[in-house]
């Protein structure tokens, strides 16, 4: 690059950025394949991921609410804290003790 300045070997014009993204993206398509967690993985994704868990007794009919519902480690439950927000406002299928991990059959459609 023919610009001056003190950082400059560790910049980039607009072609060499141009020619970066290209290959990033290429090179997904060259692994191919599915990404997926290896079986040894499994113990650190239900530690450091959470699932949607009761924090009071919830009772049949009752809505899910922040009062009710919170997101808690470890990430063995069904239903994971990415869900959490489509799941207020809609209501308990059956009654839910305090403390428990969302099924989705206690979930009302």
């Amino acid at each position: 690059m023919d610009r001056p300045g003190p950082d400059i070997i560790c910049s980039m014009d607009e072609t060499a950025l141009r020619e970066l993204l290209d290959a990033a993206c290429e090179i997904p398509q060259m692994l191919g394949g599915k990404k997926i967690p290896l079986s040894e993985e499994q113990p650190t994704i239900d530690f450091a991921f959470a699932t949607v868990v009761s924090i009071d007794n919830i009772k049949a009919g009752e809505s899910f609410t922040m009062k009710n519902l919170w997101v808690k480690r470890p990430g063995t439950g069904e239903v994971i804290a990415e869900d959490f927000e489509s799941i207020l406002g809609r209501k308990a299928a059956c009654d839910i003790i305090k403390d428990t991990q969302l099924r989705r059959e206690m979930i009302s459609q």
